[in-house]
């Protein structure tokens, strides 16, 4: 008798074993065909559905919520997945025609766009321009990426091959008419620079300056009548691929940087 009792123990706890197995062996055989499938399967093909509704109350949508994960690692094949990730943005700066606009390029890179085009100037002088263009435009609105590679366009990259000399820190031939005559000349370079910026402030806004007036032709431009730098062709230059010009500038600054 005591035989077929303990018998009946063992068939009971055997059976009551068998029914908390199942439910772990689905669970992990779950988890192992999301960790190990790449491509045959999505998560909502393995996943265990109840086979009545879930009735959706303010504690089960909390964890369906925290739930909802993103998957791809285990049903992207290999191949997919490693190009995904091999995957690099690029992003481009796009060079603004606008002369009232912010700049994009660093003085750092500004210097290093003059120097790769002229290796005969000093290094120190050259990143001193470059850092008070960006100072000086940034003063009265004006974009120093235009008006540094007009700077670069005007001067020959400082070589100053035309009729203005290097002493004048006249840095966008200002004044100048033609038949050797020299144009302005200012004290320092900071100066020079910043008549050049109002210059094209003059012919771009209708804004008062910001600075004292340096540049003795301000009143002699049309106040707002060139915002882009396409308008410069005819007003600032008679030459008439003049903008073309300082454009392929920008472009060679912009894929530099």
């Amino acid at each position: 008798m005591l035989y077929d009792l303990d018998i009946y123990r063992m068939a009971k706890f055997t059976a009551a074993y068998t029914d908390l197995l199942i439910p772990v062996r689905k669970f992990l055989l779950t988890f192992l065909f999301i960790l190990f499938s790449f491509g045959s399967y999505t998560y909502s093909e393995i996943a265990i559905h109840p086979t009545e509704p879930i009735k959706r109350t303010t504690t089960n949508l909390l964890f369906l919520n925290s739930f909802n994960s993103d998957f791809s690692l285990y049903y992207l094949t290999t191949g997919t997945y490693l190009k995904r990730n091999s995957e690099k943005k690029v992003i481009f700066n796009v060079p603004s025609e606008s002369i009232m606009d912010e700049g994009k390029i660093k003085s750092s890179t500004l210097a290093r766009f003059l120097i790769n085009n002229n290796q005969n100037i000093d290094f120190s002088y050259v990143q001193t321009l470059a850092d008070l263009y960006i100072e000086e435009a940034s003063f009265e609105g004006v974009n120093p990426d235009i008006a540094f590679t007009q700077m670069c366009h005007e001067t020959g990259f400082l070589r100053f091959d035309g009729d203005v000399d290097h002493h004048q820190n006249n840095f966008c031939g200002l004044g100048v008419t033609g038949n050797g005559v020299k144009g302005l000349s200012f004290k320092d370079i900071r100066h020079g620079i910043r008549a050049h910026i109002q210059h094209l402030k003059a012919y771009a806004s209708t804004q008062e300056l910001n600075n004292k007036l340096v540049d003795a032709r301000f009143y002699l431009v049309k106040r707002g009548s060139v915002t882009h730098l396409g308008g410069l062709t005819g007003k600032w230059a008679t030459d008439i691929k003049y903008d073309k010009k300082i454009r392929r500038l920008l472009n060679r600054l912009y894929k530099l940087s």
